[in-house]
């Protein structure tokens, strides 16, 4: 099966990439798209929708669920294989920090001994707020 790397698409990963430390849902990658002049015709919102499975399937991006639960959101893969380790989420500023996978690993062997769960640490999204957010409130 032939892929295709369109405009648009390559615009879309280009986004995502220069957005690397944040997630998004589809809605916030239009508007994202539509407010920055970098993009001369950003695509529509079918478009998108239409584009994020052939990502996924490139393994170019990866999905996990928002902080409610309720949406999908969506990060560029970045090169960087995110199966051996967990994530950190930032609530107030949507920033998503990679946990080293040695504390990854003991987290998830703690878990796993303690509670008899065996953890997907490549699916495992911690929400919380980062320091440079928690150094922002106190001001």
């Amino acid at each position: 099966m032939a892929r295709y790397n369109t405009e648009q698409k390559r615009e879309l990963i280009d986004f995502l990439t220069r957005n690397s430390s944040r997630s998004f849902t589809v809605e916030e990658i239009c508007r994202g798209m539509e407010a920055d002049p970098r993009y001369i015709s950003p695509p529509g919102r079918s478009t998108v929708y239409r584009l994020i499975p052939k990502l996924l399937d490139e393994k170019k991006i990866r999905h996990f669920s928002s902080e409610e639960g309720r949406r999908q959101v969506y990060q560029i893969m970045g090169g960087m294989e995110c199966a051996g380790h967990m994530h950190l989420k930032c609530t107030a500023c949507g920033r998503l920090y990679h946990v080293s996978v040695p504390v990854s690993m003991a987290l998830s062997s703690e878990i796993e001994q303690t509670e008899n769960f065996k953890v997907s640490a490549g699916e495992t999204v911690i929400f919380g707020t980062c320091s440079h957010c928690l150094k922002e409130d106190k001001k």
